[in-house]
């Protein structure tokens, strides 16, 4: 039964036999000023029209046994005038959309407010609510957790609530991937991200991750930084787009690997994608070593390169097509436990130029 809401349709014949529909219509007011007849259904209907309350916070405000607010609350759900769900345990009623529209229930909510409010109940409702509060704070007021170093395993989630913040999130590619620890942080934020490594048993590694992760916006592509195959996977990964290049590049410790630098940034610069009228071109970042003199890292990690002064990285960069460059020393505690932590990293960011 939907008692404030008896109307028949207009080209609707009443059934052989059934009450006319004025008579039909009469019989339900009359339902609904019988249901509402309890003196305690109006102050019901008054604080579920104020806040969103469970049962339990309506037994309490109404100084009533729960089982006797669920029978109201029931009967009240029935004839549609209020709606509830559930959370839980809980099940949390309110006015029902447009239940108010009815004059019937809106006199029995104003007349409910008004009791409510001289004897003080409706005063109350700030207390109850408060009082959902208190567990919470009991369970953050212990502390003593210890702090964990490192990125929150919720990462992704925190990089997805960020990720419409960037204008242009369309491709990234990951050059160099290894076993694939930025994809963890691009494929949250972009559309798609092309995860490059030349060798097999890395890409190995990077799709175990990939599957574990469940990073189904990522595709691996075994290549070169100029090679066929990459501009394969970046040309189907843009179909859909009018650009013809990445929206960013990433190189994270792959410069320094690079038997020419300088053509390498070249590569990587390519990758992105042109600028075309206000828009301007895709980034390329660079994450690498500043200079340094440690000789057991071409033995650890086959680097070839010890590092770049952040000058002559600067040079390279220019040198390659990328313009708005920027320069960074990054803090030491952001560069992980590996047997590069020593040292000192820097990251430089730069757009694809005109040239």
């Amino acid at each position: 039964m939907n008692a404030y809401n008896s109307s028949v349709p207009p080209d609707e014949e009443p059934m052989i036999g059934s009450a006319p529909p004025a008579a039909a219509a009469a019989s339900a007011r009359w339902e609904l000023y019988r249901l509402l007849a309890d003196p305690v259904r109006p102050r019901l209907l008054a604080l579920v029209s104020v806040e969103e309350l469970g049962v339990g916070e309506l037994a309490d405000l109404l100084r009533e046994g729960q089982p006797k607010i669920s029978r109201h609350a029931s009967a009240l759900r029935e004839a549609g005038i209020v709606a509830g769900r559930k959370q839980g345990t809980w099940t949390l009623l309110r006015l029902a959309p447009g239940a108010g529209e009815d004059a019937v229930v809106a006199d029995a909510v104003a007349a409910g407010l008004a009791s409510c409010r001289a004897d003080g109940t409706l005063a109350r409702v700030d207390e109850v609510i408060a009082a959902r509060d208190e567990a919470t704070r009991e369970f953050f007021a212990r502390g003593g957790r210890p702090v964990k170093s490192g990125p929150p395993h919720e990462l992704g989630a925190y990089l997805a609530a960020l990720a419409p913040l960037l204008p242009y999130r369309r491709v990234a590619v990951d050059v160099g991937t290894g076993d694939g620890p930025l994809l963890e942080v691009l494929a949250p934020v972009f559309e798609k991200v092309l995860a490059v490594d030349r060798e097999e048993a890395q890409l190995a590694l990077a799709a175990e991750r990939v599957r574990r992760r469940e990073l189904t916006n990522v595709t691996l592509v075994r290549s070169e930084i100029d090679g066929p195959e990459l501009q394969a996977a970046l040309h189907e990964a843009l179909q859909h787009h009018r650009a013809r290049g990445a929206d960013v590049v990433f190189a994270s410790r792959v410069l320094h690997h690079a038997p020419v630098p300088a053509r390498a940034l070249r590569a990587l610069v390519d990758l992105a994608r042109p600028p075309v009228g206000d828009a301007p071109g895709g980034a390329v970042c660079i994450l690498d070593y500043e200079a340094h003199d440690d000789q057991a890292l071409r033995e650890q990690q086959a680097d070839l390169w010890l590092g770049f002064e952040p000058r002559e990285l600067k040079r390279l960069a220019r040198q390659a097509g990328l313009v708005d460059v920027t320069w960074q020393r990054l803090p030491a505690a952001w560069q992980g436990e590996g047997p590069d932590r020593h040292l000192a990293w820097q990251l430089l960011v730069g757009k694809r130029g005109t040239g």
